[in-house]
């Protein structure tokens, strides 16, 4: 077992399952995790959504933005595209950055529009054709692009976001100044999990750069600390 495949074990060991990706129920005004998601195309254009609006934001305020989509009735491709901006920017407020947002969620519907709205013609494509498809709509960047094709599309590709090179760089296993596809290159190669394993591993990353990793990390909690090269520096 190389060293990507202990952490994996010890975050695993040491959290609940995540169970991602999250889906807003209406009845519950939350998300609901655990669900095997996505179980239909409803659950995947969410999860794109989803995708677009978590960035540079926690979830719980994409949860709001979700909700108030939902609420108008708005939340399904074509609806979406045809509704005007201004009542786009308005439920997804929450969400910061409203109206980017809502210009990139337009980019988006542009494209897929192409497609005729149809997730058949997305499952069709090969994963690097839909990931070169994705990255060249703008304001979609590659952890967007792959947060889109794990969770949405089931495809087998690890998601780097902040978290991730945070942890990792602190193991002394990647470098914080490595590039994106550095350590996603990283996780390819030392990581041979299946989709659920990748999706799994990227939610606990997650849970653990938010609870326990943190800008000002929470060492003396860590279930990694015995391993991580910062926790050894830090003791000297």
């Amino acid at each position: 077992m190389n060293e990507a495949e202990k952490i994996y074990s010890m975050l695993a060991g040491t959290y609940r399952k995540q169970g991602w990706w999250p889906i807003y129920s209406k009845e519950k005004d939350s998300s609901e995790y655990g669900l095997g998601a996505p179980r239909d195309d409803a659950d995947r254009f969410e999860i794109i959504i989803g995708a677009i609006l978590t960035q540079n934001v926690a979830w719980i305020n994409v949860e709001k933005a979700l909700g108030a989509l939902k609420k108008n009735k708005i939340l399904s491709p074509r609806k979406l595209h045809k509704t005007d901006d201004q009542l786009i920017a308005s439920c997804i407020r929450p969400a910061g950055y409203y109206n980017q947002k809502t210009i990139k969620i337009k980019n988006f519907l542009n494209w897929f529009r192409s497609l005729n709205y149809s997730f058949d013609e997305l499952k069709k494509m090969k994963t690097e054709v839909l990931r070169k498809n994705l990255l060249e709509i703008k304001g979609v960047g590659p952890e967007t692009a792959d947060s889109i094709l794990l969770y949405a599309m089931n495809r087998k590709i690890f998601v780097i976001d902040a978290y991730t090179k945070r942890i990792f760089s602190r193991l002394n296993l990647t470098s914080i100044d490595d590039s994106y596809d550095s350590v996603q290159e990283f996780f390819h190669k030392e990581f041979k999990g299946t989709i659920k394993k990748y999706n799994e591993y990227h939610a606990l990353i997650v849970a653990h750069g938010k609870d326990i990793c943190k800008n000002k990390p929470l060492c003396s909690d860590c279930c990694l600390k015995d391993t991580c090269f910062y926790y050894s520096e830090m003791m000297r």
